[in-house]
């Protein structure tokens, strides 16, 4: 039997599509560099390549866009998911996971400037 119900969602926060050139690092035992997919004022999912190192529960995230100088750094996070995705390039041998996180406690500094980026650099998803 098929379920018909749609499944129930979760986010408190708008989410927003970034434009190119948007990276996010994940700091915690080792790093995982990728770009963002969207973001919001609580949390975050970026595309990396799968290196065969599992991920240790992540402890800080930073963001950063390449070419304009823009970089938050340290804002506290836990992962959310960590799944599989296709990878877009014919032929790859690379293994693509899409990476989603939740902000911590984030400082009043660190908030005012995430609202800055969310404002310059993003867009609303169409619908």
């Amino acid at each position: 039997m098929i379920n018909s119900e749609k499944a129930i969602e979760r986010r408190f926060h708008e989410r927003f599509q970034v434009q190119q050139g948007v990276y996010a690092l994940l700091k915690n035992g080792s790093s995982k560099l990728g770009q963002i997919k969207n973001v919001s004022s609580g949390g975050l999912a970026f595309m990396y390549i799968n290196d065969g190192e599992q991920i240790h529960e992540p402890t800080e995230v930073d963001i950063f866009l390449s070419g304009y100088g823009f970089i938050l750094k340290g804002i506290p996070c836990q992962k959310i998911s960590d799944i599989h995705v296709d990878n877009f390039v014919p032929f790859s041998t690379f293994e693509m996971r899409q990476l989603g996180v939740q902000f911590g406690e984030v400082g009043l500094h660190q908030l005012a400037h995430l609202d800055t980026f969310i404002e310059k650099y993003t867009t609303r998803p169409e619908v």
